[in-house]
């Protein structure tokens, strides 16, 4: 079972490593690929259950990116840029923040019942607690680690 594991590990890293367009992008892809590894490790899928499972995360998981790199973005123009915007410019910016997390709280619910449908709910509960390890031990490191640019997201 532990083959089949790093199997499925290393063609995950594999597909994800070809997609990788500049140094920004790799290192950006180093981390999607240790975190892949690190889930695979913690909820123990079976090769049914990763097969049925990796393709709906990855979604979920580019969706959600999306949003926070879009709210991102907002926060970094109203920081650089409050001054320069109108009343209503603040405003429609403001009002973009408030539907990204209300986007992001429907998609978590979508893809929650999703991986309830392909996983056991114990598998789900372990996926939470494993994404939420994962960024742990990502601030761990980077409190850590003196150069603090190996890991970038393709949009900054």
């Amino acid at each position: 079972m532990k083959t089949k594991h790093i199997l499925l590990i290393l063609l995950i890293a594999i597909s994800v490593q070809g997609i990788a367009q500049g140094r920004k992008h790799a290192n950006y892809n180093k981390f999607k690929t240790e975190k892949v590894a690190f889930i695979t490790t913690q909820i123990d899928l079976t090769v049914e259950e990763a097969q049925a499972f990796w393709p709906i995360y990855n979604e979920y998981d580019k969706k959600i990116n999306d949003l926070i790199s879009e709210e991102h973005n907002i926060h970094r123009d109203l920081r650089h840029n409050k001054e320069k915007l109108s009343k209503d410019g603040l405003e429609e910016k403001l009002d973009r923040k408030v539907e990204i997390n209300q986007e992001r709280a429907n998609l978590m619910l979508e893809y929650h019942n999703k991986f309830k449908n392909i996983l056991p709910v114990e598998k789900v509960s372990a996926l939470y607690d494993a994404e939420n390890d994962f960024k742990r031990e990502l601030l761990h490191r980077y409190k850590t680690t003196p150069c603090r640019n190996d890991i970038n997201s393709p949009n900054e």
